[in-house]
């Protein structure tokens, strides 16, 4: 019977264990078919990463072969804008044929020499305010800077050069500000015209107002900002109130003609104006001075010869053709724009996009802004 007995819980238990390995042969085995499941569903994901990577392969170097621009900056920004190319003031294309050039790169690293150390640091020249902008007299010796302390900084640079370890200090101290109530966010010189040149500086603000500010050294005058002639009032007339020419919203751009005292501005209320500005004999009235014994402000003569307006914010201008021509771009928008002034400031349009095959569909497309031209 003892045998007996032991020999039933000996099946027993087999058949325990039996049912035991059956089982967990059986979840082993569906285990094993979610993961071949789960395998198949990502080898499947993979190939369609794999085809998607080779189309977007495919698409840049489209993408590169049609942006190769050999020769952008020369038909941009100098050349041939006026050509037999252009028809009923639109340009057809972009007189771009990249097939010929398609060896030149889009973008290039330049001559390979690049600044390493800096040859004069003036510190701190806004005081603890960051500087916006920064622009070099054509004479090279004085540089206007503007900063977020809504000043503008006239530093004669050159004095930092000096032997000393204070000469850069000595030069920022040594520094002319004039206070422009809202932060200068660009400047430009006046440029030189047959030899002589306006002794001053435009400044674009944040509050939509330029400032135009003399520039020379040899000023004894206690106010520099110089008001014009003919504004009496707040009131704005033609883009200028009292204290100079306005815009609705900031300024970004601040160009002077080379060969004329016209001062082109640009605004992010999508307006350019053209200012014509009086010249030496009647920018200072040094002499005339208040009840207080101080000078007046300075007077000079400006009159708005153009206005233009626009439906997007104008980021850039720059003048053109000895000053006949004035070029600017408008954000948003896939050209530049030229306006002739000799010719009532008719405009042409350049596109920016390439013009060869597969590429029509992309003559509008922006997905750039020119930012400085």
């Amino acid at each position: 019977l003892d045998i007996f007995l032991n020999n039933q819980s000996k099946s027993s238990m087999d058949l325990l264990r039996d049912i035991g390995q059956a089982d967990q042969l059986t979840s082993t085995r569906e285990e094993n078919r979610v993961l071949q499941a789960k395998v198949k569903e990502l080898t499947v994901r993979v190939h369609e990463l794999l085809a998607e990577n080779q189309s977007l392969k495919a698409e840049v170097e489209l993408y590169r072969r049609e942006c190769a621009l050999p020769t952008f900056s020369k038909l941009t920004l100098g050349g041939n804008h006026n050509d037999d190319n252009i028809v009923g003031g639109e340009a057809k294309g972009s007189f771009i044929d990249t097939m010929d050039d398609e060896i030149d790169d889009f973008v290039t690293s330049g001559n390979g020499l690049y600044p390493d150390d800096p040859a004069v640091t003036l510190p701190q020249i806004h005081g603890h305010s960051n500087p916006l902008c920064c622009v070099l007299h054509p004479d090279d010796g004085t540089l206007a800077t503007g900063g977020a302390d809504s000043c503008l900084n006239l530093c004669r640079w050159g004095s930092a050069l000096a032997p000393g370890d204070e000469s850069s200090v000595k030069a920022v101290n040594d520094a002319i500000n004039i206070s422009c109530g809202a932060p200068v966010i660009c400047a430009s010189f006046a440029q030189v015209n047959q030899g002589r040149g306006l002794p001053i500086v435009a400044a674009g603000c944040m509050d939509g107002s330029v400032r135009l500010v003399h520039c020379g050294f040899d000023f004894c005058g206690s106010e520099r900002i110089l008001k014009p002639e003919s504004v009496g009032s707040e009131r704005v007339v033609n883009g200028i109130n009292e204290r100079g020419i306005r815009h609705g919203k900031y300024v970004k751009n601040v160009v002077w003609s080379p060969n004329a005292p016209i001062v082109a501005t640009a605004s992010a209320d999508g307006t350019v104006q053209l200012t014509k500005v009086g010249n030496m004999d009647c920018v200072m009235s040094d002499d005339d001075d208040d009840d207080d014994g101080n000078n007046n402000h300075g007077t000079v003569s400006m009159e708005v010869i153009q206005s233009m307006h626009f439906d997007g914010p104008v980021e850039s201008i720059c003048f053109l053709d000895d000053g006949d021509t004035l070029c600017c771009y408008v954000r948003g928008t896939s050209y530049l724009s030229y306006f002739d002034l000799k010719d009532g400031c008719k405009q042409t349009k350049m596109s920016l996009n390439g013009e060869s095959a597969g590429t029509g569909c992309f003559d509008e497309h922006v997905s750039f802004a020119v930012l400085s031209l």
